[in-house]
């Protein structure tokens, strides 16, 4: 069975591969993300999703390849923007300060 630490990098490297305006995806990390009933919280910063100019977050329950429950929310690069400025737009319990991020890799110049 997969760690959820190795669940959300399998999750966000599958996202990065087919989601080629996908740019950076923050993993929102909270005191009692070690606890299974904890879900991964991704917010997912997407040039490809359309502006709602808000954060929208869409639950996922558990699978047989992912055994955690998942909260999503994408956002366009311009409502990132935004959302630094203004971290109370964020979901009640989402925090940056602490998030784990996974840019996307840069192709060899």
């Amino acid at each position: 069975m997969l760690d959820k630490d190795q669940a959300t990098r399998d999750l966000v490297e599958h996202h990065l591969a087919v989601q080629p305006e996908l740019s950076v995806v923050y993993r929102i990390v909270n005191d009692n993300e070690a606890s299974p009933d904890e879900p991964i919280k991704l917010l997912e910063v997407n040039g490809a999703t359309l502006a709602t100019g808000s954060v929208e977050v869409f639950g996922f329950g558990p699978s047989h390849d992912l055994p955690f429950s998942v909260q999503l929310a994408e956002v366009t690069p311009g409502e990132f923007d935004q959302v630094r400025g203004n971290p109370q737009s964020l979901p009640p319990g989402w925090d940056l300060s602490r998030a784990e991020v996974f840019e996307r890799p840069r192709a060899a110049e």
